[in-house]
C-alpha cells in the first residue's frame, strides 16, 4: 500500500514539475516586449537574436537583430538589424554604442550596415533586406544602448536616418533625418555567425551576411 502511494506521489510531482517548466518557458517567451518606431509608424517586436562573428581588430563583431511575430503576413511587420563591435567576446557589453566604421572595428560602435524595416512583406536579399510596401531606414547617427545583457536583454536605440519608402516593391521616395526609435526587453537566441561571402575575414571589406536567424522562424 505504501509503495502504491509513493508511486502516485512521484507521478504527481513529475507531472507538476513538467507543467511548471512548460509554464516558465511560455512565460519567458511571452514576456518579450518592444517596438520599432520609424517616424510616426510603429510595430511591436517579439524576439531578439545575437550572432557572434568573432574577433575583428581589438573588438568582437556581434550582430543584434529583432523581429515582430510576423514579417510576411497581411499586417505590418518589423525587422531591426545592428552590426556592432563589443569589448566582450560572447556578449554585447553594457553601455552606449555610437556610429562608427567597419574597418576601424572600435568597441562600442555600430556600423552603417544597420537597417530597420517596417511594413508588409519583409524579405532578405543580397546585401541587405527589402520591404514590398513600407519603410526601410539606415541610421546615420544615434545611440544604441545596452542596459541589461543576460540572460535577458534590455536595449534601446534613438537616432535618425535616411528612410526609403516602397510601394509594390518599387522605391517611391526618400527622406532624410527621419526619427528612428527602438526598445526591446526579453529573451535573445544566440548563434555563431557563419553565413557570409568568401571575402577574407581580415579584409577591410565587410563580410556580406544573410540574416538567416531572422528568417528561420515560421510566421
Amino acid at each position: 500500500m505504501n509503495h502504491s502511494i509513493k508511486l502516485v506521489l512521484l507521478l504527481f510531482i513529475t507531472l507538476f514539475s513538467s507543467c511548471a517548466d512548460d509554464e516558465d518557458n511560455a512565460n519567458a517567451a511571452g514576456n518579450n516586449k518592444g517596438f520599432l518606431k520609424i517616424g510616426s509608424q510603429s510595430v511591436e517586436l517579439s524576439q531578439g537574436y545575437l550572432e557572434n562573428y568573432g574577433t575583428r581588430g581589438n573588438a568582437y563583431n556581434i550582430d543584434f537583430s529583432l523581429r515582430s511575430k510576423s514579417v510576411s503576413g497581411e499586417g505590418d511587420g518589423a525587422v531591426v538589424y545592428f552590426e556592432l563591435f563589443s569589448s566582450l567576446q560572447n556578449n554585447l557589453a553594457k553601455g552606449d554604442y555610437s556610429f562608427g566604421g567597419y574597418s576601424e572595428a572600435t568597441a562600442y560602435t555600430f556600423t552603417k550596415w544597420a537597417q530597420s524595416l517596417l511594413g508588409k512583406n519583409i524579405n532578405a536579399e543580397k546585401g541587405g533586406m527589402s520591404v514590398t510596401n513600407g519603410i526601410s531606414i539606415r541610421p546615420s547617427g544615434g545611440t544604441f544602448k545596452v542596459i541589461e545583457n543576460g540572460p535577458a536583454y534590455k536595449v534601446s536605440f534613438t537616432g535618425k536616418g535616411t528612410a526609403s519608402y516602397y510601394k509594390d516593391g518599387v522605391l517611391a521616395s526618400t527622406q532624410n533625418d527621419v526619427s528612428l526609435i527602438m526598445q526591446y526587453e526579453g529573451d535573445v537566441k544566440r548563434s555563431e555567425g557563419k553565413n557570409f561571402t568568401a571575402k577574407k575575414t581580415n579584409s577591410n571589406e565587410r563580410l556580406e551576411k544573410d540574416y538567416a536567424v531572422i528568417w528561420n522562424v515560421p510566421d
